[in-house]
């Protein structure tokens, strides 16, 4: 990989991962965002290469940014992510459920 990149031989294996995480994050975002403009696919194709790309970059965010991988000294940070995830998810779609319910006993005279 040394071969391909001169200017990172001597750099610190953290600015590597900030680079490359860098680069795919701005891949991915150009992707969506040419997908888009350019109206290259149906929408459902689209609506699925945006999800991808979305997904992606957020792991790409969470190994290259955040440095949560599965070593034993993340194990904490992993937990407190997941644990939030769970309270994202509750609030959300409680939230919907609850507008939905509301929008669906509603009687208008």
């Amino acid at each position: 990989m040394n071969n391909f990149f001169p200017l990172l031989k001597n750099c610190h294996r953290e600015i590597k991962y900030y680079i490359f995480g860098f680069l795919f994050s701005a891949v991915f975002t150009a992707i969506s965002f040419l997908s888009v403009i350019n109206e290259l696919f149906s929408k459902k194709i689209t609506y699925i290469v945006i999800l991808s790309s979305c997904l992606i970059q957020i792991v790409i965010h969470f190994l290259c940014f955040l440095d949560l991988n599965p070593s034993k000294k993340n194990q904490w940070n992993i937990v407190s992510l997941l644990f939030t995830l769970i309270i994202l998810f509750i609030v959300l779609f409680g939230s919907i459920w609850i507008m939905w319910n509301l929008n669906h006993h509603t009687i208008i005279f």
